[in-house]
């Protein structure tokens, strides 16, 4: 059963009796248990819907859909699949207690694969699980993979009960399920020769591969009591950039090509950019995007009385120092930038995703009449950061301005 969280106003659902806090048993027969079935099975005609009210009845009412009118079920919030495995790189494991609770989640969920491109491990899939992608038709999914040698992989992800992914890949594939998938490099475990023979399974046409996603463990100061392990240095992003060269619809991270000291690749490489939320792409994005901006962009802040200060991590510093000195070309000593040290999570963390207000208010040492520049993707969804800084708390710490801009310089606001 599904729980109802709101109905909306004027709706087809209030049309047709049904109230928050009801439960949905079913939709034309079909059992309804998550966000998803409500999704797929609402997109009959005619809905034919029993359900428990609110105080245990059971009842049955009938939906016609109008076009022009919404349905108007709000389901209560989705509670994720947990993953099961143990993974040596495991980013949450690196985590210090003391944050809120939705930061130490390992979600591993088929659904939020499908519907916002969460990355999973397909470890954790019965039967039934397998039968509903199948049926409902959950392409593309988002897969973690790391390695196609089933030894290796159990290694990787120490669960001994994981399955042999590429046995799993072409069931799904044989079925008409299209994937995008992710390789996490650790150095000396599935780089070099594993890593080539996992391309080679990928990019075959047995498999209905979109793309590979090829990505730089992400290490922590964090893990004195972990797996030791190594990280990705010049030499290796390098070699990780000559080989996925040798492999179609594959992909490595800007980090991989900022590390190996590597222009990032054109437009036309990414191919309507794939798997951009994986950091594939994003510089490029950006600097397309800043060159379609610019002049409203420079339009607006030319009219401002205070001068900028772009904030960014220590990997994207020598990029964004381009686009500084684009501006100042034409807007002389208007905007500077600061790269900003990760203290919390240790050097080794360089994104400016992971920053910390707290590190970024440190840092910063502001002039009286700068305003601070952030990247959108220092928060999270609700607008608040890793070390939970509202918006308008970082706003109030900082000189009581803050422009956030979109971390694909599609969109900027003055707070």
């Amino acid at each position: 059963m599904l729980k109802i969280a709101k109905i909306q106003p004027d709706s087809l659902a209030e049309n047709a009796g049904l109230q928050a806090n009801d439960k949905i048993i079913s939709i034309n027969d079909h059992p309804i248990s998550d966000f998803l079935d409500l999704q797929f099975y609402s997109a009959d005609e005619t809905l034919s819907i029993n359900f428990q009210n609110q105080i245990g009845e059971f009842k049955h009412t009938v939906i016609q859909q109008d076009w022009n009118i919404p349905i108007g079920i709000e389901p209560e919030t989705h509670k994720c699949r947990i993953c099961v495995n143990d993974c040596v790189f495991c980013f949450v494991d690196q985590m210090p207690s003391g944050f809120r609770k939705s930061l130490y989640i390992k979600d591993d969920d088929f659904r939020l694969s499908f519907a916002f491109g969460n990355f999973i491990t397909l470890t954790n899939l019965s039967m039934n699980d397998l039968k509903r992608i199948i049926e409902q038709k959950l392409s593309p999914l988002y897969i973690s993979v790391h390695t196609t040698n089933p030894d290796l992989h159990k290694k990787m992800l120490r669960n001994t009960q994981a399955l042999n992914i590429l046995k799993r890949l072409k069931f799904l594939s044989e079925n008409g399920i299209y994937l995008h998938t992710q390789i996490v490099i650790i150095p000396g475990w599935n780089d070099d020769k594993e890593l080539v023979s996992t391309l080679k399974h990928l990019t075959s046409p047995n498999l209905n591969v979109l793309s590979v996603g090829i990505v730089p463990v992400g290490l922590t100061k964090f893990r004195n009591s972990l797996t030791k392990i190594a990280k990705v240095d010049t030499k290796l992003a390098k070699e990780l950039l000559e080989i996925s060269a040798k492999y179609p619809r594959t992909y490595c991270s800007d980090e991989i090509y900022l590390l190996a000291g590597k222009d990032i690749p054109a437009d036309t490489f990414y191919n309507d950019y794939p798997q951009l939320e994986n950091g594939i792409g994003m510089l490029r994005m950006f600097s397309e995007n800043w060159k379609t901006n610019k002049e409203k962009f420079l339009k607006e802040i030319k009219s401002l009385d205070n001068n900028l200060v772009f904030i960014t991590g220590s990997l994207a510093f020598d990029f964004i120092s381009g686009i500084i000195r684009e501006i100042n070309n034409i807007l002389p000593g208007k905007v500077r930038t600061i790269k900003i040290k990760n203290n919390f999570f240790g050097e080794s963390v360089t994104v400016t995703g992971l920053l910390t207000a707290k590190d970024i208010i440190s840092q910063s040492n502001l002039k009286q009449n700068e305003i601070p520049v952030v990247s959108s993707n220092i928060f999270n969804d609700d607008g608040v950061t890793l070390d939970d800084f509202q918006q308008e708390r970082l706003r109030k710490e900082m000189n009581n301005s803050l422009l956030i801009l979109d971390e694909e310089f599609n969109c900027w606001k003055l707070i």
